[in-house]
């Protein structure tokens, strides 16, 4: 049945007899108002018939992460680790919601992920805004578990880019051609803490860098301290059969608490590509710290005792990933949805790579990861892994390091199941029918056909 030919007509009669004064309708007056109602015809339309109701155009989404791990000397420990729900929003077809809030540790941790609005305004040039995700490497933007072969983030993503890794901001995003970017102003990693009463204690570690310092919203600090600005971004280029990526960010760490602003830069190059059965991720990081003389004494003073400050900030980390991983299935020519994974992955791990001015090294402080493992995908979003991992402990001193935990070693086993999923909770809760939605995670949207005279997000 034609329903939009059964209302506009009706209408039309309406308008034409009654809503036009002497039956004198101006011609064009009458198109006008016919195509207002052709196109609010067309939304409900598209909104599945509920009318384009905000709830009609809103999905839930969510993950979990659960790992058993046994490490050499310690008691075996089960973590839940984490369960995740978030939100995408259709406000409008050019402005689109997303936000996540994170239970950590069975719930003992509260963390609000992220939440920032993007205004679509073509495949080229869009705006987003709020606190957002930073488009530091390959996985901190597409963290869910599924994304990646091993049980918990690679040390290479956690100790050296922090996913995850969020901060306040605006910025751009768009594509072009085989192109996609990311431009983003947001606040500042903090080598200094915040200040006696502000609740954040942040600082920069010669144990993981820089995911002390980032900025965080949870159970225990309720605000960013906000001191200086910092600038990131990201291009990626799509190749045959990969991805290939480019990170930076930049900004002072000190928030004016001393005269010197405490540089803190990182750049990122990574490739993550597949070629028949086989499929591998080479990641690269560098970062620099500077004025780590005054901030490490002012850790030692101003600032020092009080709020947790270290005092020995380093002053270049270095961070490196090879992962080659085989599809099993994909290789024996086998046509099913299940998936068999094993890995091998090596990583260089040095949030210590020199030793800051002012301060004391360690060569414990870096190390070196060889990984074994398997995946196994019942479903694309749904992950069980097992891995057996050996760290080695300062194989190279950074310069001017204690020798520390140097050339010792320590082996871990671990299991873990982690899913990520779409939900059509909320579209099946109100029976709108003929709805599905697609959960764009914080990284980006893929922008299509456009509408009129502004292009919309995939559906």
């Amino acid at each position: 049945m034609n329903y939009r030919k059964l209302i506009t007509v009706p209408i039309a009669m309406i308008m034409l007899f009654v809503a036009v004064p002497g039956f004198a309708a101006d011609v064009n007056e009458l198109e006008r108002r016919l195509d207002i109602v052709s196109e609010e015809l067309d939304r409900i339309k598209n909104s599945g018939g509920s009318g384009g109701g905000l709830a009609s155009r809103t999905s839930v989404h969510g993950y979990g992460e659960s790992h058993w791990e046994a490490v050499e000397g310690d008691a075996a420990t089960v973590d839940h680790h984490r369960f995740v729900i978030g939100v995408h929003s259709e406000i409008t077809n050019w402005i689109h919601l997303n936000a996540e809030i994170d239970f950590e540790h069975a719930g003992s941790k509260i963390e609000f992920e992220f939440a920032h609005l993007d205004f679509l305004v073509s495949n080229e040039l869009n705006f987003r805004a709020g606190t957002m995700l930073m488009p530091m490497g390959n996985l901190n933007e597409f963290h869910e578990p599924n994304n990646f072969y091993t049980t918990e983030r690679p040390d290479f993503h956690s100790k050296i880019i922090p996913s995850t890794w969020q901060q306040a901001g605006a910025g751009l995003f768009g594509s072009k051609g085989d192109l996609t970017y990311r431009f983003y102003v947001t606040n500042a990693i903090l080598s200094l803490n915040g200040g006696e009463d502000s609740g954040n204690t942040r600082q920069i570690k010669p144990t993981d860098f820089i995911r002390s310092g980032r900025s965080m919203i949870g159970k225990n600090e309720k605000s960013i301290a906000v001191g200086n600005i910092a600038l990131t971004g990201r291009l990626e280029k799509k190749t045959p059969g990969g991805l290939l990526g480019f990170s930076f960010y930049t900004g002072d760490s000190t928030a004016d608490r001393i005269d010197e602003g405490g540089n803190v830069t990182l750049i990122t190059a990574d490739y993550k590509g597949k070629r028949g059965a086989l499929d591998y991720d080479l990641g690269i990081a560098k970062g620099w710290v500077a004025d780590t003389q005054e901030i490490n004494a002012a850790c030692g003073t101003e600032v020092g005792g009080t709020n947790g400050c270290a005092g020995n900030t380093p002053k270049e980390a270095f961070g490196f990933l090879a992962t080659l991983a085989v599809h099993v299935p994909e290789l024996m020519g086998m046509k099913t949805i299940h998936d068999w994974i094993p890995y091998i992955q090596y990583q260089n791990i040095r949030p210590e790579d020199e030793v800051g001015d002012g301060a004391t090294g360690d060569a414990g402080n870096n190390w070196e990861v060889l990984q074994i493992g398997f995946a196994y995908k019942p479903d694309p979003n749904v992950a069980f892994k097992a891995g057996y991992r050996i760290n080695y402990y300062g194989g190279t001193e950074a310069s001017g390091a204690s020798p520390g935990d140097a050339g010792t070693s320590k082996t871990y086993f671990n299991f873990g199941l982690g899913t990520g999923l779409a939900s059509e909770a909320i579209d099946v809760a109100i029976g709108s029918p003929g709805v599905s939605k697609v959960y764009i995670p914080a990284g980006e949207y893929h922008l299509e056909e456009p509408l009129v005279a502004m292009p919309v997000g995939r559906n």
